[in-house]
């Protein structure tokens, strides 16, 4: 049963310029969160509605789907009084739906419904980046294949080194540069709602070229560069349920940037980087316990500027730049301590691109080969072989952003 209260939206139909769209209470809203147990209405009873029904479907503009009609009721002729769309939202209701026009392409927007996410663990947030700096955040399903979406915007442009910290149910961007300098600032958003990023905390010290990791409970930034442009080897921690600032954790087994993450839920891996010479040592902390990190191997090569990310048991590096731009993926057994082992190759050689995963697949976004690329592929890590293409990001300057996802092998 709905609530006594029902939500209304006032609907108009503008042309700001792109052709006409929805504005929702007059603002342009690309999407809209709704909540099972809730009526909403979506008013339409003003004059610039004419010829504009606002319907509901599974895929944009309903293509290739037809009408969602579960919950759903109309009366009245839009642009006439009393005219209007309502959804009862239930627990049954698809996690993504879309609002859009009947007549006419491109009017409406996505629905996002965050308690009916049916595939928790799935998700993958790219954010940031140069040439230019950009702000954006894009988002994709990991067991799908396709093109990314864009998912809302970091608080200010970042590039060169932020990076993201993957939670059970929100993300974390930290560090990196801003057009202002270094910055100590985390953002964090929710993962099954798309959005802009608000404040979190702050790092311990600003930070360029960062690595990030963590497991459900804590997030752990470690190493990169401080606005004095030395490179450091202190590792910083964070509760992921708290809004306390960042605190000392311990210290890697020496000062790195440019490195690449994998992690259990015991385990965080900092593999590769330049110290600041290009190094293969992989370093890991065990999250429970705050110390210094011990040496766990070394990857098949020095490398910087390279991806990583995991399920539970298996880590994989991919990419970078080992004197050249490189296409190699590597693997190690997360619970051991060993050197990596070939895996397969990326489909392009690239540096500076982005890694996340769920329990079976890992994604690697972006990057540069050497001009930036919008290039996303994947493997699937309990096995050996080549990536093979996902799709595509909805920008190609993306190298020195972040990226993560909310069912990496430190969550399981």
């Amino acid at each position: 049963m709905a609530r006594s209260t029902t939500f209304k939206y006032t609907v108009t139909v503008v042309n700001p310029g792109s052709g006409n769209k929805y504005y929702l209470d007059g603002i342009l809203i690309p999407y809209v969160t709704l909540f099972p147990g809730c009526t909403y209405e979506f008013n339409q009873d003003d004059s610039s509605n004419g010829t504009h029904p606002l319907r509901f479907a599974t895929q944009a503009d309903a293509a290739g789907s037809s009408e969602y009609t579960t919950g759903v009721t109309t009366t009245g002729t839009p642009g006439s009084a009393t005219a209007w769309t309502k959804i009862e939202v239930t627990s049954s209701t698809p996690f993504v739906l879309y609002f859009y026009c009947t007549n006419h392409s491109g009017m409406g927007g996505e629905i996002n419904i965050p308690p009916n996410m049916t595939i928790p663990g799935d998700r993958a947030l790219q954010a940031g980046g140069e040439s230019p700096a950009t702000s954006n955040i894009d988002y994709l399903t990991i067991s799908t294949t396709g093109n990314a979406t864009k998912f809302g915007d970091l608080i200010v442009a970042s590039f060169d080194g932020i990076n993201c910290v993957g939670g059970t149910t929100r993300a974390f961007f930290g560090g990196g540069a801003q057009p202002s300098g270094w910055s100590d600032r985390v953002m964090a958003v929710n993962f099954a709602s798309k959005g802009n990023c608000s404040d979190f905390n702050n790092l311990t010290e600003a930070r360029r070229d960062v690595t990030a990791t963590g497991n459900s409970i804590k997030g752990i930034f470690a190493g990169g560069s401080n606005p004095s442009n030395a490179v450091v080897n202190t590792i910083q921690q964070f509760i992921q349920s708290s809004l306390g600032d960042c605190i000392d954790f311990g210290d890697l087994t020496t000062t790195i940037k440019k490195s690449g993450p994998s992690q259990s839920p015991t385990r965080g891996l900092i593999g590769g980087g330049e110290t600041p010479s290009t190094t293969a040592v992989i370093d890991y902390i065990t999250f429970t316990t705050q110390g210094n990190a011990l040496d766990f191997g070394d990857l098949t090569a020095a490398t910087e500027y390279l991806s990583g990310n995991s399920n539970s048991t298996r880590g994989i590096f991919a990419g970078g730049n080992t004197g050249s731009v490189t296409n190699t993926i590597t693997y190690v057994t997360i619970a051991s301590t060993s050197n990596s082992t070939d895996f397969g190759d990326l489909t392009q050689a690239r540096q500076a691109l982005n890694g996340a995963s769920n329990t079976t697949r890992c994604v690697f976004m972006g990057g540069q080969s050497p001009s930036t690329v919008n290039t996303i592929d994947y493997v699937t890590i309990g096995s050996t072989g080549n990536a093979q293409d996902f799709g595509d990001l909805t920008y190609t300057t993306t190298a020195g952003g972040g990226g993560n996802s909310n069912g990496h092998g430190g969550l399981a």
